[in-house]
């Protein structure tokens, strides 16, 4: 065997070891990818005005601050980002339970008074309740002609802490 033959020969050995060390690492780094992946969850849905303030309070609970600021219709949004997102800063989790509520429609316009229950657990375990109201706005789907669409989005909310506990919390009146 010649002296560039012996060179190939061991160079492509060498290079079949990496490359099989390679895809091992690549497979261990895709599977563990596959595994965390498995574990995300995400909730986006405006389909009703129960689903925007469960979906706004998921966001809120994950820390997913930017998503729950897009909740808010544009005209209606806190003026301050960074202020409104460290009034959540020692929120562990958030949830809320509702009331009944029926649209309120209107040249063109639907509007929604969402009474509510909200349960914030903090960061130090402690619960806070707080019962009220959100406003919910949409422009009626059919009418929008002009991009882009404007989906449903809080205008406003209006809650107080209560002493109640959760269980016991009935949602607030609108």
């Amino acid at each position: 065997m010649s002296e560039k033959e012996k060179y190939l020969m061991l160079n492509s050995r060498a290079a079949g070891q990496f490359a099989t060390k390679t895809s091992t690492v690549l497979a261990v780094l895709f599977l563990s990818g596959l595994a965390h992946a498995d574990d995300w969850t995400f909730m986006d849905d405006r389909s009703s005005p129960q689903k925007l303030v469960e979906s706004y309070y998921f966001a809120i609970s994950n820390g997913y601050y930017v998503q729950a600021y897009g909740y808010f219709q544009k005209s209606s949004a806190p003026q301050n980002f960074e202020t409104w997102a460290k009034g959540y800063a020692d929120t562990k989790t958030v949830s809320v339970k509702f009331g009944p509520t029926e649209p309120d429609p209107g040249a063109g316009q639907i509007y929604w008074a969402l009474p509510v229950a909200i349960d914030a657990i903090q960061t130090n375990g402690k619960s806070k309740v707080f019962t009220g109201c959100y406003k919910i706005h949409m422009i009626n789907p059919g009418m929008q002609s002009d991009p882009p669409y404007q989906p449903m989005g809080i205008v406003s909310a209006s809650l107080k802490e209560t002493k109640e506990s959760y269980k016991d919390a009935k949602p607030g009146s609108c």
